[in-house]
């Protein structure tokens, strides 16, 4: 019951700052409310005389507080009313639909809560138009309402106007003094008091808990207690003194405050800083509501920069830099957050999905202190940076996309896409869930990589002709994503325990590092040699490169075969280039081990990253041979 104590305890802290408040476009609710799309607008005076209705047709505008009773705020069938603000069926004594009238429980509980608050005027009017039983026809008689095709009037949800003179606000689901009002009702009527499992408090008991946590349409529930049918508690628990059931109360005894409050905080921190992906959410916060780092943002993102000094940074990108100024700017940013959270604060983080129907499982639950917490973050952006290519949107021109490398580490949800693929199908969803359900423990407990899904990406990145050729940049992404993520499982694995740079080690011998490079001096020499002849195909390498991935040693003989006719041309036009790209393989050949350049075994991942280093020292020579060239003109 942890989650439920960290969250009845932000609710508390939350509740007592609206500044906190307003930072979400969810409201936090009071007790024994809950929120509901309304439909229909009834407008009444202070003596119940109906004025006017309108159809609520601004989805914006229509979802709204209302009060509920605990076995209303989690109804899914069944008569279950809502005591003030309910469906046509419930509220309307003329309703003659197709579905079941419910009326009578409806005006019975509106009735009570009128006689337990006599002197709310808002109340009394609505109980007055209620009582007449003309709401069906008021409401066509303004020939406002169209109703889609087998739609039923008594699916709609009315909510209330009452126009009261002196009075300011005359919406009744805005109105607070409705809300104290219903509040002091149900802890009137409350009886059944046990000790609360959170509190440790004798108290009144939620026998039901709330629903629509994820979203407004959720019905699925966190905490559920009442399943006598289906005998999920037999041979678990006893009888009371009367040989009656018990087994909600002595399966989960939770009180209404603690229930009420804890659903009502997760609810408001889903909507304000919750991931969201499918029915998975995952959210991360403080019961003090200071600000916490997104845990599934890449890094540009936690950095917050706009596309301009996005753009400026990947145009004036070092690709021999080993990342000291980014591990410079990554600590200063989190230094900010150490400031606000400081090393007292308690982190949660808690992760949700669907169990099955009509339930919800905490798939993940931590508690970390804040100073640990904003350790591991900082760890995994600084074990899991790389060059990473990103596209990013011309301020001057807003269809034309700028593409360039910048230091950072991506967000799993780029993590799923590329260990994927490019295309995109009805199962993504899914893998995608799983991916970042997966990479949860590796951001937050600093667990190793998943290897399948290091093997996986290598595959994928390994096939660039898999990817179309208009969208070469998800590949460029995806080769990106596996040097990353082998970079952080070498640096994790216990029987590895290797750090890489992310500039080229020139003097690195091992094997798959090596055929690495070897591949992508292969690949610009064809570059090179089709751009002098002006010709637009894919390179051999890119051909070859799954096959050279298997068997290193056979295909770099065919590769390098196949390179002889564009040496031959090179030779009359680029001569330079030439010289110096034959200097760099006869160095990379020279650093192999006795043995290793004739194995022909299946490479690692470590062979993208030679590949990857390489490719970006190139463009580096490029950006110098480029401004040379400027500043002779």
């Amino acid at each position: 019951m942890s989650w439920l104590e960290q969250l009845f305890l932000t609710y508390e802290n939350a509740i007592k700052n609206p500044d906190n408040q307003n930072a979400s476009r969810k409201p936090l609710l009071p007790p024994y409310h809950t929120l509901q799309n309304s439909h229909v607008e009834i407008i009444l005076d202070e003596n119940g005389n109906f004025k006017d209705a309108n159809p609520v047709n601004d989805k914006a505008d229509q979802e709204i507080i209302i009060p509920c009773t605990e076995k209303s705020a989690s109804r899914t069938s069944g008569e279950a009313p809502h005591p003030l603000c309910d469906k046509i069926q419930y509220c309307a004594r003329d309703y003659q639909g197709n579905k079941k009238s419910y009326f009578n429980s409806y005006f019975s509980l509106l009735k009570s809560w009128r006689e337990f608050d006599a002197n709310n005027k808002f109340l009394s009017a609505i109980y007055l138009y209620v009582e007449k039983g003309n709401l069906c026809k008021d409401i066509l008689s303004t020939n406002k309402l169209s109703l889609k095709s087998n739609q039923d009037i008594g699916d709609l949800l009315v909510r209330w106007i009452v126009e009261i003179p002196d009075e300011n606000d005359s919406k009744c689901w805005k109105r607070e003094d409705l809300f104290e009002s219903w509040k002091r009702y149900c802890e009137a009527e409350s009886s059944i008091e046990d000790v609360c499992f959170v509190s440790g408090k004798k108290t009144v008991v939620a026998i039901n808990h709330p629903k629509r946590i994820r979203n407004s349409g959720d019905g699925a529930k966190l905490i559920s207690s009442n399943d006598k049918e289906e005998f999920t508690f037999l041979g678990k628990f006893c009888l009371n003194e009367n040989g009656k059931e018990k087994l909600s109360t002595q399966a989960a005894v939770v009180s209404v405050d603690v229930s009420q409050k804890a659903h009502s905080a997760l609810r408001w921190l889903i909507e304000r800083q919750g991931f969201k992906n499918g029915d998975q959410v995952i959210v991360a916060f403080t019961t003090s509501i200071k600000t916490t780092p997104d845990i599934f943002a890449s890094t540009n993102a936690l950095f917050d920069e706009s596309n301009e000094k996005l753009i400026e940074e990947t145009s004036n990108a070092s690709y021999s830099d080993l990342g000291q100024a980014f591990a410079k700017k990554l600590n200063s940013k989190m230094a900010g957050y150490r400031a606000e959270l400081g090393n007292t604060d308690k982190i949660i983080v808690m992760g949700l999905d669907s169990a099955g129907p009509g339930r919800i499982a905490v798939t993940y639950y931590r508690e970390l202190g804040g100073s640990e917490f904003l350790d591991r973050i900082e760890t995994w952006h600084l074990q899991m940076a790389w060059h990473f290519y990103v596209r990013v949107e011309n301020a001057g021109k807003k269809k034309q996309k700028l593409g360039g490398y910048t230091i950072l580490a991506p967000a799993p949800s780029i993590i799923a896409e590329a260990c994927y693929g490019p295309k995109r199908d009805e199962d993504f969803l899914k893998f995608k869930r799983s991916v970042i359900e997966r990479l949860l423990p590796c951001i937050i407990d600093g667990s190793p990589i998943p290897v399948d899904l290091l093997n996986t990406v290598v595959r994928k990145v390994s096939n660039p002709l898999a990817y179309p050729k208009e969208k070469h940049w998800q590949w460029e992404q995806a080769l990106s994503v596996a040097c990353a993520l082998f970079r952080c499982y070498s640096e994790r694995n216990t029987n590895l325990k290797i750090k890489y740079d992310m500039a080229l080690e020139k003097n690195r011998n091992d094997r798959d590092y090596l055929y690495g490079r070897l591949l992508a001096v292969a690949e610009n020499i064809e570059e090179i040699a089709l751009n002098v002849a002006k010709e637009n195909r894919e390179t051999n390498a890119a051909r070859l490169m799954q096959q050279f991935a298997d068997h290193p040693y056979s295909t770099w003989r065919n590769i390098e075969s196949a390179l002889r006719p564009y040496v031959s041309r090179l030779n009359v036009n680029r001569p330079g280039f030439l010289k110096n790209m034959q200097t760099l393989l006869d160095e990379i050949h020279g650093l192999f081990k006795p043995g290793d350049y004739e194995n022909d075994t299946r490479l690692s991942g470590l062979y993208l990253l030679g590949y990857h280093c390489q490719r970006l020292e190139f463009k580096v020579a490029k950006n110098e041979h480029n401004l040379e060239e400027n500043n002779n003109e």
